[in-house]
């Protein structure tokens, strides 16, 4: 064995390994001031325009100085193939032995690289720069912030300069490298009832050429461990892929195995989660899944399409016709191409309404209006009479969790979830464990909206924007998973909404940027355009295809249209010079 290659043995273990005590986190960055990069194509909902991976790393090269050899690591390191090879050319034969690569990735940026010591035969630096995140064994990328400093010493080995350690555990990463090299990749496992596929995003190195293997392999391995308790995994524990996963001759066939004892149900998730990663990822079908040598499911000998399984679309929008409300004067307002009118029923009438949700499909609305000192919620049909279901002292906006049959909010500072039953209209109100959420941050929850798949949720605490998890057990719910939504985004925020179930649109009380879009995969915000937007942005409301802002004018909306981006954000006619707040389902 090579005495720059680590034991095989050593590389398969995949537990977490906390970093070196050789880290220290200098001071966290918050506040305003953090740069918040502006989209070059501006676009109300999806990623970041994809890059063009590239897989050439740099190799030590003699003569090389020490500052050059630190920053190739840096670079190399990007590489996680063989136990990180190509960065352990950069160390000495002991250094490579006692690294240990295998816990979660430091991704740093603005790296400064600083000189101690340094003798003829020694050298000793210190690299400086900005915690964006830690991408975990599994691809998970957990965002970051604060200053990271890391020591190491550099000698002369065979008379060329190699890194001589200490080193913390897992990858040094250069962030600029990183985004080139790395591509998002969203999984999908089923919510706990089932009726819903639930995003998971993992990076992987993008000059890995057996996508779909990896792809199926993560699938099998399971959930990241933030959501493990809000969704389900089909795969059995003795699940395995036979063989590789063959793409040529057009579509997709791959063999399981351990499957024989699984029922229908369960056969109809696992084809489901499968198509949809594949087809999301870009990976075309027809897909032929077989299962210890015979058709995963019966019906579809020859294989699938994402028709076949349209059911459990991730990115599927409810039918609805409501469209675009808005709240002024206490009412709730419809509005359409003509104008403005009272919505259908008391809701339109109202004089107290100060906050609304309408549900996916647009049948259920429910408002949060003054009541006497203090403030109620009342849940209604879409133009029926409203029936309280509950007061305090200060509630937040409502929010419908997938469907029309649940409702959330934050009452006198604990979060209520209130289940609806569809048949005779009985309400349940449940609390919800939130004690996590102070673990990201400090401060009152303003905001509480629950993503469309029903798992996730978005919130505004202290003005930070920090995403959770709901987790199911029977009828008791609590929130996991807990983290800042992304490095960057500073703030006071005041707003936020889900455009669809990986992206959150978020609006600060700030005349820069007022509204950024952050996205669950760990990526930092990005800034939409705001040229023709008049802070304060003080309500914003989204969907997979247009963005709702109420500014100091009126609501403005930012659409995509055959996915033709808007180039600025253009008026809502009847709210303008009004003090209007939007609601969309």
């Amino acid at each position: 064995m090579s005495p720059n290659r680590p034991d095989p043995g050593r590389v398969r273990h995949r537990r977490q390994v906390w970093l070196s005590l050789v880290i220290v986190v200098i001071a966290a960055v918050v506040g305003g001031c953090v740069s918040i990069p502006t989209s070059s194509s501006p676009q109300p909902i999806g990623s970041l325009e994809r890059r063009n991976p590239s897989a050439n790393v740099p190799s030590p090269t003699p003569g090389m100085d020490p500052e050059s050899l630190v920053r190739a690591f840096l670079k190399a390191g990007v590489n996680p193939g063989s136990g990180h090879l190509a960065a352990r050319q950069f160390l000495t034969t002991k250094a490579s032995d006692d690294w240990d690569d295998r816990g979660g990735s430091l991704i740093l940026g603005q790296i400064n690289v600083l000189t101690d010591d340094r003798t003829a035969d020694a050298f000793s630096v210190r690299l400086i720069g900005d915690n964006t995140g830690t991408l975990q064994s599994n691809g998970q990328l957990i965002p970051a912030s604060g200053r990271v400093e890391i020591k190491l010493g550099l000698v002369r080995q065979n008379g060329e300069w190699r890194i001589d350690g200490p080193l913390p555990a897992g990858a040094i990463l250069d962030r600029t490298v990183f985004e080139n090299s790395y591509q998002s990749h969203s999984l999908y496992f089923p919510s706990t009832d089932g009726r819903r596929l639930v995003a998971d995003p993992r990076w992987l190195y993008a000059a890995n050429r057996q996508l779909p293997d990896q792809l199926i392999g993560l699938l099998i391995q399971g959930p990241s461990d933030d959501i493990a308790r809000a969704v389900n995994n089909p795969f059995n524990a003795g699940s395995n892929l036979r063989g590789s996963i063959t793409t040529d001759g057009g579509g997709v066939r791959m063999d399981l195995t351990g499957l024989v004892d699984t029922d229908d149900q369960v056969r109809t998730l696992l084809a489901a989660q499968i198509v949809w990663t594949l087809a999301r990822n870009e990976i075309p079908g027809p897909y032929r899944i077989d299962a210890d040598g015979v058709a995963l499911l019966d019906k579809y000998p020859g294989g699938l399409q994402t028709t076949d399984v349209a059911a459990l679309d991730p990115t599927a929008v409810p039918a609805e016709t409501v469209g675009l409300n808005v709240i002024r004067g206490g009412a709730l307002l419809k509005v359409e191409q003509a104008g403005e009118s009272p919505a259908p029923g008391p809701t339109g009438t109202s004089n107290s309404i100060i906050a609304a949700a309408l549900s996916p499909d647009g049948s259920t609305v429910a408002i949060v209006q003054r009541a006497g000192s203090g403030q109620s919620l009342s849940l209604a049909r879409y133009g029926g009479t409203p029936q309280e279901v509950l007061r305090g002292s200060s509630i937040t906006r409502p929010s419908f969790a997938g469907d029309a049959n649940a409702v959330w909010s934050v009452v006198d500072g604990k979060v209520v979830r209130i289940s609806i039953d569809p048949t005779s209209g009985a309400t349940q109100r449940v609390e919800s464990d939130s004690g996590s959420v102070g673990s990201a941050a400090s401060g009152q929850i303003t905001e509480f909206q629950v993503s469309r798949d029903g798992a996730r949720v978005a919130m505004i605490v202290g003005g930070q924007v920090v995403l959770g998890v709901i987790s199911t057990d029977r009828n008791r719910y609590s929130l996991g998973g807990v983290r800042t939504a992304a490095y960057n985004i500073g703030g006071p925020a005041v707003s936020l909404d889900w455009a669809s179930g990986d992206t959150v649109v978020v609006a600060r009380a700030t005349t820069d940027t007022p509204v950024v879009q952050v996205q669950i995969n760990g990526t930092p915000a990005v800034g939409l355009l705001s040229s023709n937007l008049t802070p304060p942005v003080s309500a914003v409301v989204a969907n997979s295809s247009t963005i709702y802002v109420a500014d100091s004018r009126g609501v403005l909306r930012l659409s995509s249209n055959n996915g033709e981006p808007d180039q600025y954000w253009n008026e809502v006619g009847p709210t303008m010079g009004s003090n209007s707040i939007p609601v969309l389902p």
